[in-house]
């Protein structure tokens, strides 16, 4: 009983804080494209900061151990760096007003992928008994329908352009379509009952985050995009909602460090 409050409670206030920094990007783009770009840069510092710290703690409490204690420091170097990436991005903003592409950002985007992959895999191994081969095939499934018309959107928009950028370009859907086989799996699990809503978030972070990549290209596509676009949006929304769902971890599992899935149950 007591779970389930502070799990409510918890939904609340991630729901409140998903809503208030929605609208403070509306506000924002209601005032001017300058005053939009730099509340979002006012608004990445703090949730990827909180991002990395929450990753961290959680980490360093489970250490090695197990399958649990890997997956958190896999998914703390991925915060870290992009972490890292997003402070070369506000560094260019800052100095030149936009954001190069290609750039060192670029580089430390792409090479989290990998981290956050391993990280999912571990995440869901625990339930791996209730994953079946059907809801792989599923999540698979959907994971290419999205990836093919979204490649070759990508590489008939750089049909002009360095093979490099063109490589740099399409390593980002491949890359979301990857993470999203085991994230669409995770949501599966939930609507199954096999796990409770917050569990999920870090599944719902990851889709939200495809969604918001797919977004940037199409207003990248028509030269519609700018810092602080509404689809900047759903960027900051996925570092929250992972934020959250880092924060769930540490509070269900802060009384079981020796064996973190001893009481699997609340997980469900």
């Amino acid at each position: 009983m007591q779970n389930n409050l502070k799990h409510s409670n918890l939904t609340k206030i991630l729901l409140f804080t998903v809503v208030f920094t929605g609208l403070v990007l509306v506000v924002a783009n209601l005032y001017g494209k300058d005053t939009a770009t730099t509340v979002s840069l006012i608004l990445y510092i703090p949730v990827t900061v909180s991002l990395v710290i929450l990753s961290l703690i959680l980490s360093k409490r489970f250490g090695i151990r197990g399958d649990h204690g890997k997956a958190w420091i896999l998914f703390s170097i991925f915060s870290i760096l992009w972490f890292i990436a997003e402070r070369i991005a506000l560094y260019y903003n800052l100095k030149t007003g936009e954001e190069p592409f290609p750039s060192e950002a670029d580089a430390f985007w792409l090479v989290g992928y990998p981290f956050l992959f391993a990280f999912m895999i571990f995440y869901l191994k625990p339930m791996k008994n209730t994953i079946t081969k059907k809801i792989i095939f599923f999540a698979l499934a959907i994971s290419t329908a999205l990836l093919i018309p979204t490649l070759y959107i990508v590489s008939y928009e750089n049909m002009d352009v360095d093979w490099s950028e063109t490589a740099i370009a399409t390593a980002y859907p491949i890359g979301d379509a990857i993470v999203l086989i085991p994230a669409i799996i995770g949501v599966i699990l939930y609507f199954g009952g096999k796990v409770n809503f917050l569990w999920t978030l870090m599944c719902i972070a990851i889709i939200v985050e495809t969604i918001a990549d797919t977004g940037f290209m199409l207003a990248n596509m028509d030269d519609s995009y700018y810092q602080g676009h509404p689809v900047d949006t759903l960027f900051i929304w996925y570092y929250i909602i992972f934020s959250f769902g880092v924060y769930h971890h540490i509070t269900i599992f802060k009384d079981h460090r020796k064996d973190p899935y001893k009481n699997i149950e609340e997980l469900r």
